[in-house]
């Protein structure tokens, strides 16, 4: 069966990630894929899927006014002739939706990958359009539901699947490369070490990170903050940590491709997000051991068992932040049996082979209800 993956760009980021994840682990005894995407063809993301010896189709779409790269999709849709197309994130899933249908796709997945989209005007959009997928897939229960209740379709018309990792790159002896890490950070090899990692955008929250940490300092005054991920707010939050005068102790390391690596290196992971989907971060530091501590958003309480797997705090609370990452570091031993039970969970409900299975079943249930002849 030909599928068409489609999704706005393989720059990093989760949805990117979680492609590729499934990519690797797809029967392509069964499945041909095919990947496209309006941007970002030159990636290592790409690169990676290329290596899987999957295409990669770069409609060339790095502006916005780029009309013509619809034009290519469709172009592309017609001369693929897949039997299935997966489309993932806004910008990939409306084109999907309409051009999938004039090419005459049988079937249309989109994957609603957070809870927002993005305003209201894409609810709008995403409602008007949604009669033409003939199934959508969440990434967690919010997600679904959030899907549902703005679209106003069939709840059997909403499949939840949720991200997903490959734990085994997480699973690495951690005293050699914590040690290498930190001396390439300049970090104190006693130091506690707390990190977040994603893209830096409002929706992650690190300013409220931030403005916990003097509190933190207060308390363990040789505790580093370790910053991994580049974005619009990187400037603003620099400046920042500046005028809270720990500019010194926060160490922001731009984007990593050893995300591994880094998780080696830390004694707490901290995602303070606004809002969210399934945050595949969160996935990676539950797989390499780590207590989490973290907001109680989207489909965050899906992963993080409060008290079990890790702290859940509101969003935006500094207070509670910088408490709950306290209370996680004056107890290494707790810390350390807290992060051992995040990663049987990754492992027991959250791998790559369990949602790569379970798709191949929806694409099967789907082409069976059009006829496909395998």
């Amino acid at each position: 069966m030909k599928l068409f993956y489609l999704i706005t760009d393989l720059e990093i980021g989760g949805a990117q990630t979680m492609l590729v994840q499934v990519l690797r682990h797809l029967d392509r005894e069964r499945f041909l894929p095919v990947v496209a995407c309006f941007y970002g063809g030159d990636s290592p993301l790409a690169d990676e899927i290329r290596a899987l010896d999957i295409p990669v189709i770069d409609l060339g779409m790095r502006a916005k006014w780029r009309l013509d790269g619809l034009w290519r999709l469709y172009q592309a849709l017609r001369r693929e002739r897949p039997f299935l197309l997966h489309a993932s994130l806004f910008h990939a899933n409306i084109p999907a939706r309409i051009l999938g249908r004039l090419a005459r796709v049988p079937v249309i997945v989109t994957w609603r990958q957070n809870i927002s989209i993005g305003g209201p005007w894409r609810e709008r959009i995403n409602r008007w359009t949604a009669p033409l997928d003939d199934q959508v897939t969440a990434v967690c229960q919010l997600a679904q539901q959030a899907e549902i209740e703005g679209t106003a379709v069939s709840p059997q018309k909403v499949s939840l699947i949720y991200n997903c990792i490959d734990a085994a790159p997480f699973a690495i002896e951690k005293t050699d490369r914590r040690t290498a890490l930190r001396q390439a950070l300049d970090i104190p090899a006693a130091a506690p070490l707390i990190g977040v990692v994603g893209r830096l955008h409002p929706q992650k929250g690190v300013g409220y990170l931030l403005e916990a940490f003097p509190r933190i300092r207060e308390e363990m005054p040789e505790a580093r903050l370790l910053i991994v991920g580049d974005g619009e707010m990187r400037d603003a939050w620099q400046t920042r940590a500046q005028a809270l005068e720990i500019d010194r102790d926060v160490i922001f390391a731009g984007a990593r491709h050893d995300i591994p690596d880094i998780l080696t290196a830390l004694d707490l992971f901290v995602l303070p997000s606004l809002w969210e989907g399934l945050p595949l971060a969160i996935l990676e530091a539950m797989a390499a051991g780590l207590p989490v501590v973290a907001t109680n958003v989207g489909g965050v309480p899906e992963l993080v068992i409060n008290g079990e797997t890790g702290r859940l705090v509101p969003p935006g609370d500094v207070d509670a932040l910088a408490q709950a990452v306290l209370a996680v570091l004056r107890r290494p031993a707790q810390a350390a049996a807290t992060g051992a039970a995040g990663r049987a969970r990754v492992l027991a409900e959250f791998s790559a082979a369990t949602t790569t299975r379970q798709l191949t079943a929806l694409y099967l249930r789907l082409a069976k209800a059009k006829g496909y002849q395998q």
